[in-house]
């Protein structure tokens, strides 16, 4: 149905090239509530710039849309509030009222645009209170009108959002001391001061965690904000942005359709400086900016008016990638970094438009647009230290490859990437994605633990063979020499503060895992109503062959884990894996390596890993490849190979 609207939306603008022209057909699509739209501009007959204001919002009104019984949506937003009457119940009695409400209101579809369902009265009132923002509150001074435009006056953030109070009722919420702001002349009008005023008080009453549990969409304010914070990113930007938005705050929000380094997308909110810039923070997290140090291919801002360059896009091509259906959107890219406009040759396309796609762990995902001309496209604004992959669509709507991968460096220059056969090299690998600093700052808890080997339970003739001392901590392997004492007991003894977080450790005999054999031995698990709900702590995740579950302990001074074999054994070598997100090379996982060539993966083969490393022969050179654990796991990322390590994108 959403589609639908947007096609008769599309074919009514083909012949507009100006705004009376759009002021037309935006009544003639009206329909029977075109009488609405017009009592709103008689309103305003003698207020040039509201009426100018509220021909801004109805010209631009295509492909704004709402839930088409309305009625339906408030009674579940009515229901989704009655959860709240039940707080102090259990976290599970709280989720079955959500899971309750969820299964009885899941027919919101379908959709109808806004312009043949607003009413004058709400857009007369939203109007004039943009405007008293506007004027009367300090921390907008500085917009100029076709920012004020963007920025404080569009009646919804997102769309769907239900057609109520919402000004009104956030500008009368406490969500920070703004009165005392302008009596301080570094803080006046300053629409900073007052935006993290705002977020800080947000912070500071927001749950600790989010419950987490699927239910349709929450569209209306006063509902969402009540929850404070979401388990989605749009959700917690359409809060924030809503709550800047009343009390006079310009904001908006930016994401990101897929970031180049990870699976997923990510979306944020963005405030307009005094300065004119674009401060971008996480809604409920960060009020610094989080994104300045990461690589990304392509932003956009969600605006309220058209973007005639996606408007023309919709209307020429059959099938689009689904976020460029939004002909709201507008490239902001080269605000946050520095970007380039590149010309690709393609080996093939269809239609009038090539993509260029990042890679999201699974497939080739487009994120830009460009014109096609003979067999070039020029792709403007395109993010640095990145792959890209030329694609088009197929008749079918499905991804094709349109060209060769290409890196767009640091530097701006394109390098493309061409697998040479002949020249073939070894590849040794330790995992199959990037790590993060999450990730290390975990595993770095194991620096200086030990690994140490006794013959009585209190461990006082312990020998310590091993100290853990690589910064980084991939996981380690020991090799024990075969004429060594025999030993009972053996264990990881971790730093003082450690608590444990050691994830594996497999121990070996001739080559052989005898983990299994020895009876787990240690210091007191972690005991809390996380380890209750979830036994994700507790000494035998030490020794259960899987990377994501680790043992930790509650003391800070003491803690060890190990094993008991009944007699002395002989240990030949020993495999430590501290704390990780599973994306090493893990014991005993079979894996495949690929690179890309004749536009799709092609194998390498496949292995059982027997260590900390895979080992694989008679690669090509000047390759992008992509090693798959097939035992386990979803994070897969390309990567080349250079001077003898993986080179992550």
């Amino acid at each position: 149905m959403k589609k639908c609207v947007l096609w008769c939306f599309l074919l009514l603008l083909a012949g507009c090239n100006s705004s009376s022209n759009y002021l037309a057909q935006a009544l003639q699509l009206a329909g029977d509530n075109r009488a609405e739209l017009e009592k709103v501009l008689a309103h305003y007959e003698n207020e040039p710039l509201k009426r100018q204001a509220a021909q801004f919002l109805i010209e631009n009104m295509f492909g704004h849309y709402s839930y088409q019984n309305q009625a339906y949506a408030e009674r579940y937003y009515d229901a989704f509030d009655s959860v709240n009457l039940y707080a102090g119940r259990s976290e599970e009695e709280i989720i079955a009222r959500y899971k309750t409400v969820a299964a009885k209101y899941n027919h919101f579809q379908p959709v109808v645009s806004d312009l043949q369902i607003i009413k004058a009265d709400y857009l007369i009132d939203n109007i004039d209170r943009a405007f008293d923002t506007w004027q009367n509150e300090p921390w907008a001074t500085h917009l100029g009108f076709e920012e004020f435009c963007e920025y404080l006056l569009p009646y919804k953030v997102a769309e769907c959002q239900t057609f109520d109070n919402w000004r009104e009722y956030l500008s009368d919420t406490s969500y920070g001391n703004l009165q005392y702001l302008p009596y301080i002349s570094s803080y006046n009008h300053s629409a900073y001061w007052a935006c993290l005023t705002v977020h800080e008080k947000i912070i500071a009453q927001r749950p600790k965690d989010f419950i987490e549990v699927q239910v349709p969409p929450i569209r209306r304010i006063r509902s969402l904000t009540r929850m404070l914070r979401q388990k989605s990113c749009d959700d917690n930007n359409m809060a924030m942005v809503s709550i800047m938005r009343a009390k006079g705050i310009p904001g908006v929000i930016d994401f990101t359709p897929q970031q180049p380094n990870t699976r997923t997308g990510h979306s944020w909110t963005a405030l307009l400086h005094n300065t004119g810039k674009i401060h971008p923070f996480d809604s409920y997290n960060d009020f610094g900016n989080p994104y300045i140090n990461y690589p990304l291919a392509k932003i956009f801002r969600r605006y309220y008016a058209i973007n005639p360059e996606l408007a023309a896009l919709n209307r020429s091509e059959k099938y689009v990638p689904d976020f460029l259906r939004d002909i709201h959107i507008k490239d902001v890219t080269g605000e946050y970094q520095r970007t380039n406009d590149i010309t690709v040759k393609l080996d093939r396309h269809t239609g009038n438009y090539a993509y260029l796609a990042v890679f999201n762990d699974v497939y080739w995902n487009p994120i830009h647009f460009g014109k096609i001309t003979g067999n070039k496209a020029v792709f403007k604004n395109m993010g640095r230290d990145v792959v890209y992959m030329p694609v088009c669509l197929s008749e079918q709507g499905g991804i094709v490859p349109a060209g060769k991968p290409f890196i767009l460096t640091v530097r701006g220059e394109v390098k493309t990437i061409t697998p040479d056969a002949t020249r073939t090299q070894t590849l040794t690998l330790n995992r199959k994605h990037p790590s993060f600093r999450y990730t290390q700052a975990a595993a770095e808890v194991i620096l200086g633990g030990k690994i140490q080997a006794a013959n009585r339970a209190d461990f006082g003739d312990a020998v310590t063979l091993h100290t853990i001392e690589l910064y980084g901590t991939l996981p380690g392997e020991i090799r024990l020499d075969t004429l060594a004492k025999k030993y009972r007991y053996w264990r990881y003894y971790a730093p003082p503060k450690g608590f444990g977080n050691l994830a594996e450790l497999i121990l070996f005999q001739h080559e052989k895992n005898i983990t299994g054999q020895g009876t787990i031995i240690g210091t007191n698990d972690r005991v809390d109503d996380l380890v209750k709900k979830h036994d994700n702590f507790t000494k035998k995740h030490a020794f259960d062959n899987d990377p994501l579950t680790f043992f930790e302990s509650t003391d800070s001074l003491i803690t060890w884990v190990g094993l008991d074999f009944g007699t002395p054994q002989h240990i030949d070598r020993i495999i430590y894996i501290p704390r990780t997100d599973g994306n090493i090379i893990t014991y005993g996982d079979e894996y495949e390596l690929k690179y890309w060539g004749n536009n799709g993966w092609i194998s390498l083969g496949r292995k059982t890993a027997d260590g900390v490393t895979l080992t694989f022969d008679h690669c090509p050179t000047g390759a992008l490849f992509l090693l798959h654990d097939c035992t386990r796991g979803v994070e897969d990322r390309i990567f080349t190979y250079e001077n003898g390590q993986q080179v992550w994108w």
